[in-house]
């Protein structure tokens, strides 16, 4: 009995061991079935990081954010830069008494103080040399759109510093009245004096524009304002600030060097006010300059500290530099139009000029002209 017992157990030991194989055979045979399929979806993911995949031609391009798309973006961006406007290598030479005027008002690193007028600006003409005598700046030249201002400045001893612009150097030409500042007559003066610029930095001049409604205060302001143009060699023109965001220029006190850079800026500020109807010289050069590298670190334009070259806005309407105790380098009376600007001047102390000095010089000279016009009649001869 016992025997049969035994054999009894082996029996059912036998079975379990059997059972036992069968599973753990048939669960080797699913795990290997299920690893291929795990390395298969693996290969799948793998081909959308794959470029020479095709599949990834089906993915959509504004979802694809592959290295690849983002350099053709680059490229697309570098190559859609506006190209730069070509000029010409030379210009005409000025008139030998032009050029002898220039070379006499010469400064060191051959600067030249320049402004522009004509008649109607008579009285902020002399008030501006005043201010520059009153600093001990003598040499300057004065650009004369009419032969009337000329023929007064000459009358009072400014012959040697002012001169008529050739007439070739027009686009337009200058009436010799007061202009406002909305005015064609006036876009066609500031267009103007634009040209002058070129044509002076053809000349390897180094040009520092001030309009004349600007009052000068101190003294040695060219050596200041030229001494951050000649220790950076990058910089190729500073420029006074419009408004105080130092966002724009104002194209009404600047000292620019003579450079390629410069000379398109310019060509570029002439292109667009001709072909831009009721844009200002100082709207076109603003615009100009979106052609130029603007990065605060590269960049060829500085911009003049706005409290120490206020413009009539930080000046006059807000106050600024007084408010700081600051004795500004020069004020600009832009932002006042007509009899306000001069009012302004004479408020602040600015106004040098006695309106009873200039009045007999207008007299004197109309007796001139006069008796010019009278002196041409009898020299005609009389037609039959």
């Amino acid at each position: 009995m016992a025997l049969i017992d035994k054999r009894k157990g082996l029996f059912i030991a036998a079975i379990l061991l059997l059972l036992s194989s069968f599973v753990y055979l048939t669960h080797l045979y699913s795990h290997s079935t299920s690893r291929v399929a795990d390395s298969s979806y693996l290969s799948d993911e793998q081909t959308f990081f794959d470029t020479s995949n095709q599949t990834i031609d089906s993915i959509p391009p504004q979802e694809c954010q592959c290295e690849q798309e983002q350099e053709i973006a680059v490229v697309e961006e570098e190559t859609n830069i506006k190209p730069w406007i070509e000029i010409p290598d030379i210009l005409p030479a000025p008139p030998k008494e032009l050029l002898k005027k220039i070379n006499a008002n010469l400064l060191e690193d051959r600067v030249l103080i320049i402004a522009t007028a004509n008649y109607g600006m008579r009285n902020h003409v002399y008030n501006w040399i005043e201010s520059l005598q009153r600093t001990g700046q003598e040499k300057f030249l004065i650009f004369c759109f009419d032969q009337k201002l000329y023929d007064h400045l000459s009358l009072t001893g400014y012959g040697d510093r002012a001169s008529l612009i050739p007439d070739i150097w027009f686009h337009q030409q200058v009436e010799a009245e007061f202009k406002t500042y909305f005015s064609q007559e006036y876009r066609v003066i500031t267009h103007s004096k634009t040209l002058v610029v070129q044509q002076l930095l053809y000349l390897d001049i180094n040009v520092f524009f001030s309009d004349v409604d600007i009052v000068w205060l101190r003294p040695r302001i060219v050596e200041y304002v030229n001494t951050f143009l000649q220790i950076r060699p990058e910089t190729h023109v500073l420029f006074q600030q419009e408004g105080f965001n130092q966002q724009e220029i104002n194209s009404g006190f600047y000292l620019m060097r003579a450079t390629i850079e410069m000379k398109q800026l310019l060509a570029e500020t002439i292109r667009i006010q001709d072909t831009v109807e009721g844009k200002t010289q100082q709207g076109s050069m603003n615009d100009a300059l979106n052609n130029l590298n603007m990065d605060l670190r590269t960049t060829c334009v500085v911009l003049l500290d706005v409290l120490h070259f206020p413009n009539g806005f930080v000046y006059y309407t807000h106050d600024l530099p007084n408010k700081h105790g600051i004795k500004p380098f020069i004020v600009h009376a832009n932002y006042l139009i007509g009899e306000d600007k001069k009012q302004k001047l004479i408020d602040s102390n600015f106004w040098y000029i006695n309106d009873t000095w200039l009045d007999q010089i207008d007299t004197k000279l109309e007796k001139q002209m006069a008796k010019k016009t009278a002196v041409n009649k009898k020299k005609k001869p009389v037609s039959n």
